[in-house]
């Protein structure tokens, strides 16, 4: 596969738009490919068949390592019967055609790329091969039931003639689109449920991948930014001259919060930004620190404003009490890419280029910015390196904008790692407090569950604003499986400074630390093996006993580790798939050495086995960075961090033996893997740290008591 930018024509697009999700677009149209410039046609806004029977199927979502490049495509070219091998990638545009049809938003994140596209791109691929099978019937003057696709051609199954993909293409759009096409069974997939290996790794491997910071356009000139030290604040005033007496300088622009210098190579940007005289105003929040945040956090938890989001079955008059409270840290995405972007702007026009997740929001923005039609503001993708949630957010796109318009030409704007780590959208601290009752025998009567977290959603999805609490904050907490008869509830939605967004887990991961944490003090309590204890709570629910029985047998949970080893478990549904943790450690002192991770899920059928499998394994990673290291704290009204030198990552030495373990179950209960990862990796660690040393930790990070990974 090669990837390509496609485009869709305004006529295509309303197209699309009025038939909605459900139904095949035709357009009837000859395309030229700009690269082979063969005829090609169009059978709906995801297909396109050229005459030479190449396949193009069209990618809605961002490759960012997770894999959507070559899943989404093997949906489509499943149904459709394609040659993998003569199948291409091209990017979407900004259009409604490629909205995430649950959310009616374009973007990539919250795990979905898969499991928002799953039946429509079926849906799509179905209905082409039922236009191509028509097609060739009517040529053959056979019924269509007596016809199949395989490999790139329609087969006549009775006298075993075939015509090709790309013969059939022109008569095939003329067709009329099944309204309900017949989908395969699981049974007769041939390239789905197995690995195809990534299609974007070989372009990754020989250095002609294009991320954002390669992008290279005619003209384009080089900017870099310096942004108000503090939440809120803005530039007073600045001395341009120095900068524009240096070599290549082509200008000083201020934008909103900060200063870009523009030159004609970024090193030279940099260097003369360094050397412009800055002087800012830090605004209503220039005090904020860390301990008057977290002030804020325990007064909040402490308080008596709730909103009660949840409530089942009836609070017990009887039972021991239990109750504990979990801290989980402010983090930064830190993607090794920092942000970046290019723009060109004309007096009608605006162009931009990058990695970017977040592709409708970014042209609803940078066209406010502009004060231009958002129909003028055409978005471009690049390849991630890395996301995580802050890719989806505007402000590295908006600034490219307003500076190419400031100086006339194309711009691309880079972010320097200090500005990316102390201008990040963060994802917040959360505070939990749960208090259960528990039965003689040890078991939980009831859970009260209140969580106190700035909102996630409200800069990457607007509405959430107006809404009565963000569900974002409150994921985990909602997906419940264990057996407690009186379960319930309450949020706070604090008020912050700082800005506050997706990264990664979003709920789920400081939600699930607290839960998975408490289950396994309430087991410890009642001197119950904590993976007996919670299988005896998951009795009524299959699927999820299965997947804890699984990481159970595959960490040989019922055998005694060697001397001076022990384990933790975690279990949970996250993004409608179920995982389960077993870590297995050893502890001396200060000093953590992991021998094993095992990871068990089902995500109801992996669709890519080799893709899942890495997705948790990252997620594992990235859990024992925001396990031990990683921490944002905050003085004199901003970040203290910088750096990787003092926000640190986990390094490959210091990565475990993991083991990923994976059952399907059924395709109706479609989970994702690319957030799912760290969410029980983290309880299942501190678990078993507790059962090595006997201390319970409910903080994060634990470099916080002095602990690290050997």
């Amino acid at each position: 596969m090669r990837l390509q930018q496609n485009e869709i024509g305004r006529r295509e697009f309303l197209q699309t738009s009025a038939a909605g999700l459900a139904g095949l677009i035709l357009s009837g149209q000859f395309k030229l490919q700009a690269r082979n410039r063969e005829d090609a046609v169009r059978l709906n806004a995801w297909i396109r068949i050229g005459t030479d029977d190449t396949v193009t199927l069209i990618a809605s979502q961002a490759e960012m390592g997770q894999g959507a490049g070559t899943t989404l495509p093997a949906l489509l070219a499943e149904e459709l019967g394609a040659d993998w091998k003569r199948v291409r990638l091209e990017q979407a545009p900004v259009n409604e055609a490629y909205r995430n049809p649950r959310i009616n938003w374009q973007f990539t994140g919250n795990s979905e790329s898969t499991t928002g596209f799953f039946d429509l791109l079926r849906r799509m691929g179905a209905s082409a091969r039922a236009m191509l099978v028509e097609a060739a019937a009517e040529q053959w003057n056979v019924r269509p039931e007596e016809c199949v696709t395989e490999n790139g051609l329609v087969v006549h199954v009775p006298t075993r003639r075939t015509l090709r993909f790309g013969e059939l293409a022109e008569r095939a759009s003329r067709k009329t689109p099944p309204k309900d096409p017949d989908l395969k069974q699981p049974a007769e997939w041939k390239l789905l449920g197995r690995s195809l290996g990534r299609v974007d790794i070989p372009a990754k491997l020989d250095g002609s991948a294009i991320f954002g910071m390669d992008f290279r356009i005619p003209g384009m000139i080089y900017a870099a930014i310096a942004l108000a030290p503090t939440f809120g604040g803005k530039v007073k005033k600045h001395d341009r001259t120095p900068a524009v007496s240096m070599p290549g300088v082509i200008d000083v622009v201020e934008i909103p919060d900060g200063i870009a210098v523009v030159a004609d190579g970024y090193w030279r940007a940099r260097k003369a930004l360094a050397a412009t005289p800055i002087q800012w105003d830090d605004g209503p929040d220039g005090s904020v620190n860390t301990a008057s945040l977290m002030s804020q956090y325990r007064a909040a938890l402490n308080g008596d404003e709730w909103m009660r989001v949840k409530v089942s079955g009836f609070p017990p008059s009887t039972g021991e009490m239990v109750t504990a409270d979990y801290e989980s840290q402010f983090m930064a995405h830190a993607t090794m890419e920092p942000m970046n972007c290019t723009a060109r702007v004309t007096k009608d026009q605006c162009e931009i280029w990058g990695p970017i997740q977040g592709q409708e929001l970014t042209r609803f923005e940078v066209a406010q910015a502009l004060q231009m039609p958002p129909e003028r503001v055409q978005v471009n993708r690049t390849f991630l390196g890395g996301g995580f949630g802050r890719r989806l957010w505007t402000d590295f796109s908006r600034q490219a904008a307003l500076i190419s318009r400031a100086v006339g030409r194309p711009v691309q704007v880079i972010w320097s790692r200090e500005a990316d780590i102390q201008h990040d959208i963060y994802r917040p601290a959360v505070l939990n407090r749960l208090t259960a009752r528990v039965d003689e025998s040890g078991k939980p009567l009831s859970l009260s569950h209140r969580l106190v977290s700035p909102s996630i959603l409200q800069l990457v999805f607007p509405p959430v604003a107006q809404a009565p609490f963000d569900p974002s904050c409150l994921e985990g907490t909602l997906e419940w499986h264990y057996r407690i008869p009186h379960w319930e509830v309450e949020f706070h939605q604090l008020k912050v400074p700082v800005p506050t967004s997706v990264l990664r887990t979003t709920g789920y991961g400081p939600n699930l630390f607290a839960i998975e944490s408490l289950i396994d003090e309430l087991a410890h309590r009642a001197k119950q093996d904590p993976y007996l204890y919670r299988r005896e709570l998951l009795a009524e629910n299959t699927r999820a006993r299965d997947v804890l029985d699984l990481a159970a047998e595959k960490s040989n949970w019922r055998q005694k580790p060697a001397p001076g080893h022990f384990r933790g478990i975690a279990f949970a549904e996250a993004f409608r798939t179920m995982t389960a943790h077993v870590v297995e450690l050893s502890v001396r002192g200060h000093d953590v050495t992991i021998h094993k991770v095992t990871c068990a899920f089902d995500c109801g059928i992996a669709l890519d086995p080799d893709i899942c499998r890495s997705s948790m394994e990252a997620g594992i990673a990235w859990g024992l960075t925001c396990a031990f290291k990683s921490e944002i704290t905050f003085a004199k009204g901003g970040v203290e961090q910088s750096n990787f030198h003092d926000y640190p990552l986990l390094t490959m030495a210091e990565m475990p033996p993991v083991e990923i373990h994976y059952r399907n179950s059924d395709t109706r209960l479609l989970g994702g893997t690319g957030e799912v990862g760290p969410v029980t990796l983290v309880p299942a660690l501190t678990n078993a740290i507790f059962a090595a040393t006997g201390t319970r930790y409910r903080s994060l990070p634990l470099s916080r008591f002095g602990l690290r990974l050997a």
